[in-house]
């Protein structure tokens, strides 16, 4: 059997951008699970002076969880990121530190996508 204008760059090429495409909503999916479990802290009163108490707004932290797709890495691999500049105390929450016990986030909810992952990645 021949197959007339067969082309496995243009088919391998649709083939890995579908699958990359199912690795982003896998993305998504475990960063509104983490979402829905990062704590969320206090808003503070201010200072008598108007200044505020501290430069972290509650909600912060849970705003800063993002799905990154690399382009330009050779892997191109789906990350899911929590933290920035201005939130940089993310890993702190996960991992804990020696004055503060960890309240995980991240670890979770990527294990409670893995039940999702094998339905999305086969099924769209």
């Amino acid at each position: 059997m021949r197959v007339a204008r067969w082309n496995p760059e243009k088919t391998n090429k649709a083939i890995y951008g579908n699958a990359m495409d199912r690795l982003e909503t896998l993305g998504d999916a475990v960063a509104d699970k983490a979402r829905s479990l990062v704590p969320v802290g206090k808003s503070r009163a201010r200072y008598k002076n108007g200044k505020d108490w501290s430069e972290r707004e509650a909600g912060a932290l849970r705003a800063s969880i993002r799905v990154v797709r690399l382009k330009g890495d050779p892997k191109k691999n789906i990350r899911v990121y929590a933290g920035s500049r201005k939130t940089y105390y993310a890993r702190f929450v996960e991992y804990g530190t020696a004055k503060m016990k960890a309240r995980p986030f991240l670890r979770p909810a990527l294990k409670a996508a893995k039940a999702m992952a094998k339905a999305i990645l086969m099924g769209g």
